[in-house]
C-alpha cells in the first residue's frame, strides 16, 4: 500500500505511537533492550557517537522520529519541515539529518529523522519506522525477559521458516532512496468472524485500531471500561490525540490462530484514510496480538512474518 514519501511535498507516515487507554491492553548480531511499560519491543540506538538512546520499533511508521528534546544535545539542526500522516491527520513536523545511525544489524549514514515529542512516544528517544528497517530481520520475544532486536536475514533458518509454526506473507516494504521513506507498510491477510480483512502490522501500538467499517461488518461490542472517567484516545509522535471507541471483536483469524474477545480501540483515524483504506473493514494488529506468541520473526527482506507459540 503506498504511502508518502520525503519529495518535494514531504510527506511521511507515522504510526499510532501512544494510547492514553489504561485498563485496556493487556545483525551484526542483534543489539536488544527490554520494551517501555506498553509492551513494545524498545532497542539501544547511536547517533553520532551518543550511546544509550531507546527506540521503539514501529512497523506502521514510513519514516523515523527523534523526540524534539535531545536534537540540541546531539548537536543536529532543522533542514526543513515534511508533512507527517499519522494516525490522528496531517501534521507537519521539522526533520533533521544526523551523520550516522546503529542498532544491531542496522548500520545507516545520514538518516534522515523526522522531530517528535517525546510524551507522544511514551517518554522514548525516538522511533524506528521502515525506512530505517526495511530489509532487516525484527525479532521479539514476549515471554521472560522481553527483548527485540534488529538483525540481518538467515539464510541459515530456512529449517526454522519451513517449520509447523504459524507464519503469513506480506509484500516487502519498499524504500525509495536517497531520502525516500517507506512507500509500503506490512500488510497480512487477516479475517474478523469470516470477514476478509487487509491488516497493517503495528509494532508501535499497544492496542490494535479498527475502522468503523469492520466495527459494523464484525458485529463488534462496546467495551466497558472500569475507569469510565479516564480518556481513552490514540496519540501521534507529536503528541495530538484523537478520540477513540474501545470496543470487542471475536474471531480474529491470522494464519492458523484465532484469538476470541480482543479489546480494540475503533474511530475514523487518518490513517485508514491516508491508505485507502477507509471505505472496506481494515485494522491496524498492535503488540496486544503480537504478544500472545512466545516469540515473533518478521522477514523484511522476503516479506515473512514467522509466529511461535
Amino acid at each position: 500500500m503506498a504511502t508518502g514519501a520525503f519529495s518535494r511535498r514531504g510527506l511521511v507516515l507515522a504510526g499510532a505511537s501512544g494510547l492514553l487507554l489504561p485498563g485496556l491492553a493487556r545483525a551484526q548480531d542483534p543489539v536488544g533492550a527490554d520494551p517501555d511499560h506498553s509492551g513494545r519491543g524498545v532497542v539501544e540506538v547511536e547517533i553520532d557517537g551518543q550511546t544509550g538512546l531507546r527506540f521503539a520499533l514501529d512497523t506502521a511508521a514510513s519514516a523515523s522520529v527523534l523526540a524534539s528534546d535531545i536534537v540540541s544535545r546531539l548537536g543536529l539542526t532543522v533542514g526543513g519541515q515534511v508533512d507527517m500522516h499519522t494516525v490522528v491527520g496531517v501534521e507537519r513536523v521539522p526533520w533533521v539529518r544526523a551523520g550516522h545511525i546503529r542498532s544491531g544489524a542496522l548500520n545507516r549514514r545520514d538518516p534522515r529523522l523526522a522531530i517528535g515529542d517525546r510524551r507522544g512516544m511514551l517518554g522514548l528517544d525516538g522511533l524506528l519506522g521502515l525506512d530505517l528497517l526495511a530489509g532487516h530481520r525484527l525479532e521479539f520475544r514476549f515471554r521472560g525477559r522481553h527483548r527485540a532486536t534488529i538483525g540481518r536475514p538467515r539464510i541459515e533458518e530456512q529449517g526454522f521458516l519451513a517449520a509447523e509454526r504459524p507464519r503469513v506473507r506480506f509484500a516487502p516494504p519498499v524504500v525509495r532512496e536517497p531520502d525516500g521513506v517507506a512507500e509500503r507498510l506490512m500488510i497480512v491477510d487477516a479475517r474478523v468472524r469470516g470477514v476478509r480483512v487487509p491488516a497493517v502490522i503495528d509494532t508501535g501500538a499497544e492496542v490494535s485500531l479498527i475502522n468503523p467499517v469492520l466495527a459494523e461488518a464484525a458485529d463488534a461490542r462496546d467495551l466497558i471500561l472500569r475507569n469510565s472517567a479516564t480518556a481513552q484516545a490514540v496519540q501521534s509522535p507529536t503528541g495530538r490525540a484523537a478520540a477513540a471507541r474501545p470496543m470487542i471483536i471475536d474471531a480474529l483469524r491470522l494464519g492458523d490462530m484465532v484469538l476470541d474477545r480482543l479489546g480494540v480501540l475503533m474511530g475514523d483515524f487518518h490513517i485508514f484514510r491516508h491508505l485507502g483504506l477507509a471505505d472496506q473493514p481494515a485494522m491496524l494488529l498492535g503488540v496486544d496480538v503480537l504478544g500472545v506468541f512466545s516469540r515473533v520473526v518478521m522477514d523484511l527482506r522476503d516479506g515473512e512474518l514467522l509466529m511461535e507459540i
